[in-house]
């Protein structure tokens, strides 16, 4: 590159002199002038020339050299995240040097080892100088050693393969790695936790995190959130959970580990690399996967721009299309959660937004018709196109590089697309234990204590099927509240048991909840019955506030409020929970939310 630019140099103080040259002899002769005018005009073509193809050559470096300083702090994290992983092999393997478990490779797992020392503190060296304020050239030069350190960590980790046990036992397994497991892991640690006996197995390359972030901050366009902001536990008010701290709590957080076989009469989980890991306990937290058009044969819907969004991974990507795409058309395929979030979310990314569902409104399983009038109002208020009861049954891709161009759907539109999200509902992971454990409304069947039929085996988050005791039915929940406090409920009562002990069951109301735009919203409880409406659902007003009671057999069975304060959110909490006789909705309606306000009021003055 600098014998590039030397070059570069040398040849303009060449034209430089030539022309000097020709100002010192204006005598010469005009023939003498005008070749040398030649010389000088082909010498500049020269240049251009060869400036343009160096510009080839240093395009690549360059984008290289600006990504090193650009993504240092992420890449630095990215580091430690995988360190993370090299700490868990090399206890694995000082402890079968110690207890002689390693014979043949003896010299060589002990070399291992010594390198895996240097590079830790290399690292860590690294991690001081980037504390410091850093120059431009400085943080290249960092951004370098950590894309060089992460080669290494990632060559030692494939290597340490071949010293670790292929077989292995903790005391207690949580298998999955969202929000379910981060919160489990808490609280046993909170329990009381002896170090060495509790491991997650996770297919993700990140410790948990609160997903609701993917369809909210992440997408954003200015200051976007990324990890380690939105590690779990932070979306409950708890402490954030890096990936140290469960090396520091004596945690295995086993990364990038993908779970093929699950015997449980054998108390075995077998990864794809061979790895067998048994237990005495299980927690199955293995959440949902993003339902998929693919698994329809819908046409082109495996095109490389449509995208889906249930994991960090499926986040970038999004991010990737969103920056590629800028000012383009998005089209978005359902009109649940995913729909809602990530169409606002790509209207405030300036895309041309349009969004495709085939039920008559938004949010159909939870919102009422009048519900659904304020947000979709709000929505095309803000420039979003809705169009409803159709559903996309194939894709147009350009022949070039097999993007989409264009969205068909079943009333024979077609809807011009640079970006697809598809968000059509999500289907809980169950596969690896079919025909083993008992199963119910899509889930595994669990009692109040998330115990399921294998007495030590528990299910947890979006996988469990479970009592409501309020309802006195059997649900399961896909929603990040329920995913947190199962969590905790199942750990309460896995360490009750060892102690001899009862805890109170599981007592929980439904709660669902939403922000987009400047709105949110929550809801509790049911959605069953005739619906009061209270407020002001008015989509232009400035800040608009209304809400909803459900009434059945003259009880109050589910609350929402849009745009509630956190005092007015937990008295419609209380009244659904309450369940207090109805005799007049029209009285009930002039009241609305001071209903809900007194009421609670006279329940905190009770107690």
């Amino acid at each position: 590159f600098w014998q590039d630019i030397w070059s570069l140099n040398l040849t303009s103080d060449l034209l430089g002199a030539l022309r000097i040259e020709r100002k010192r002899f204006p005598a010469c002769s005009c023939q003498s002038t005008r070749f040398q005018e030649l010389v000088i005009s082909l010498l500049e073509f020269c240049i251009g020339l060869f400036f343009i193809i160096k510009m080839f050559r240093w395009a690549q470096p360059i984008i290289k050299y600006y990504k090193y300083h650009k993504e240092l702090e992420e890449s630095m994290r990215n580091l430690k995240t995988i360190l993370e992983g090299l700490y868990i092999k090399k206890d694995d393997i000082e402890q079968r040097l110690h207890t002689k478990q390693i014979s043949e490779h003896e010299q060589e797992a002990k070399e291992w080892l010594k390198e895996v020392e240097n590079v830790t503190n290399e690292i860590h060296s690294i991690e001081q100088k980037l504390g410091a304020k850093k120059q431009y050239l400085s943080r290249v030069c960092l951004g370098k050693l950590v894309d060089e350190k992460t080669t290494k960590v990632n060559e030692l980790l494939h290597r340490g393969s071949l010293y670790e046990s292929l077989e292995k036992f903790f005391k207690y397994i949580i298998l999955g790695g969202g929000v379910s497991a981060g919160y489990a892991a808490r609280e046993f640690a909170r329990e009381g936790l002896k170090r060495g006996d509790l491991a997650i197995i996770s297919k993700e390359p990140v410790a948990p995190y609160e997903r609701p972030a993917l369809s909210k901050g992440y997408l954003s366009p200015e200051s976007p959130s990324r990890l380690p902001v939105f590690h779990v536990c932070v979306g409950s008010g708890g402490q954030r959970l890096l990936p140290e701290w469960y090396r520091e709590n004596g945690i295995s957080l086993l990364l990038n580990t993908q779970v093929v076989n699950a015997d449980l009469s054998m108390k075995a989980l077998t990864t794809s690399m061979g790895r067998i890991f048994k237990y005495e306990t299980l927690i199955i937290a293995t959440g949902s996967t993003a339902v998929n058009l693919t698994d329809f044969g819908v046409e082109g819907a495996d095109a490389k721009n449509i995208f889906y969004l249930r994991d960090i991974g499926d986040a970038e990507k999004l991010v990737e299309g969103i920056r590629s795409k800028r000012k383009g058309k998005a089209v978005i395929v359902g009109g649940g959660y995913i729909g809602l979030e990530v169409g606002a979310a790509l209207r405030i990314n300036n895309l041309d937004v349009t969004m495709v569902y085939r039920e008559a409104w938004c949010m159909s399983r939870l919102f009422t018709l009048e519900i659904a009038a304020f947000y979709e109002s709000y929505y095309t208020n803000k420039g979003i196109k809705l169009v409803k009861g159709t559903s996309a049954i194939g894709f147009n891709l350009k022949s070039r590089n097999g993007e989409v161009k264009g969205v068909r759907l079943k009333d024979g539109k077609v809807l011009q697309a640079d970006v697809v999200v598809v968000g059509i509902g999500g289907r809980p992971l169950t596969s690896l234990f079919k025909g083993q454990i008992e199963e119910d409304k899509g889930g595994i069947k669990t009692d109040e204590f998330f115990r399921t039929s294998f007495s030590d085996v528990y299910a947890i988050g979006d996988v469990a099927t479970f009592p409501i005791k309020i309802y006195n039915e059997m649900r399961r929940v896909q929603h990040v509240d329920h995913a947190r406090k199962s969590a905790e409920q199942a750990v309460k009562a896995i360490k009750a048991g060892e102690r001899g002990v009862s805890i109170e069951e599981y007592d929980y109301l439904p709660l669902f909840y939403s922000r987009v735009f400047d709105l949110s919203w929550k809801f509790y409880g049911d959605n069953i019955g005739e619906t009061v409406i209270f407020g002001d659902p008015n989509p232009l007003s400035k800040k608009p506030k209304f809400g909803s009671y459900w009434i059945q057999s003259g009880k109050v069975k589910g609350a929402f409020l849009e745009g509630g304060t956190n005092e007015e959110n937990e008295a419609i909490a209380k009244i659904t929970r309450l369940q207090p006789t109805i005799v007049d909705l029209e009285e009930l309606a002039k009241e609305g939310l001071s209903y809900a306000l007194k009421l609670s009021i006279v329940q905190n003055s009770i107690l």
